[in-house]
């Protein structure tokens, strides 16, 4: 069956990048075709025709060249026609992980920090670990507590161009974030995005202050609801699920990450990197693009 192997540099793409791929795969029963640039030293794409497609998915995962990145699908045009896109926010659409920004008003920044590292690496339940985390923050202030940290959210690198790109092409973008929605829906807002999904935090009044109570409201979005909410969106769009993509950095996005056409992981966890469909560890989200086959023609 045919394939396409792309490879995407953080920097420049060696020379010898097509020889040092297939030292890689010898004994996998690939035959190279053609290839075709998809952006100057930057990006390219292989053809491939491949007789078993599993072995050689996880064969390139563990292929290992530095500030290089490969991505292993199917040749089909629904590599290029995205219908719907559901992403992660903390550490992926924005840099930040903002239960860390609200946990540092209450001087319980690295406590926070570690339960989340654990979480994401799926070394914890998340529902458990987002509870203990939402715990440490009762008694933080909540009148303006998004005011003031929606200023704080920085968006990552790209992600203007790629949910612009997406949305001109007729796909449906939503954020959907184990964080939380005052956030979320400033994100949409900033990106133009259709949807946004995320946990919501419960208060209550101490001594005239509103502050909050340490416990989450309604349902806690963990992964089993980000994969719950991708399904959703796919039935309610009319949307093929070879036609979605999901993109994240955590444990808790692989549910997610399983369910769509393709998963890819975003700078993220080595575990999440190893089971999703693909990976990208260059500065620019905008790289996903090329993973979908555009090329920089098309992106100028």
């Amino acid at each position: 069956m045919s394939y396409i192997i792309t490879a995407i540099a953080a920097k420049e793409l060696p020379s010898d990048i097509q020889t040092t791929i297939e030292s890689h795969l010898i004994g996998q029963e690939v035959k190279f075709v053609k290839s075709s640039v998809l952006a100057a030293g930057k990006a390219v794409d292989f053809f491939v025709d491949v007789e078993n497609a599993d072995n050689v998915s996880k064969k390139i995962k563990l292929i290992n060249i530095p500030q290089v990145d490969l991505a292993f699908q199917k040749d089909s045009d629904a590599r290029k026609n995205k219908k719907l896109a559901v992403f992660d926010m903390d550490s992926t659409l924005i840099y930040q992980e903002v239960i860390e920004l609200i946990a540092a008003q209450a001087g319980v920044e690295d406590e926070v920090a570690r339960i989340t590292n654990l979480a994401m690496n799926g070394e914890i339940d998340f529902q458990e670990s987002f509870r203990r985390r939402v715990n440490l923050l009762k008694g933080i202030p909540s009148a303006d507590l998004w005011a003031k940290l929606k200023p704080q959210l920085n968006l990552t690198n790209g992600t203007k161009q790629l949910c612009a790109t997406l949305k001109k092409n007729g796909c449906v973008l939503a954020v959907c974030s184990g964080g939380f929605l005052p956030l979320a829906e400033h994100v949409k807002e900033l990106l133009g995005l259709d949807y946004a999904f995320a946990n919501q935090l419960k208060t209550q009044v101490v001594d005239g202050t509103e502050v909050l109570s340490g416990e989450p409201a309604g349902e806690i979005v963990d992964g089993n609801k980000k994969k719950a909410v991708l399904l959703e969106l796919a039935a309610k769009h009319g949307v093929s699920l070879a036609n979605s993509v999901a993109v994240g950095d955590g444990a808790n996005d692989l549910l997610m990450m399983g369910a769509a056409g393709l998963g890819l992981a975003w700078n993220a966890k080595p575990k999440v990197q190893l089971e999703a469909d693909c990976r990208l560890n260059t500065d620019s989200l905008a790289d996903a693009l090329y993973i979908f086959g555009y090329t920089d023609k098309e992106l100028e």
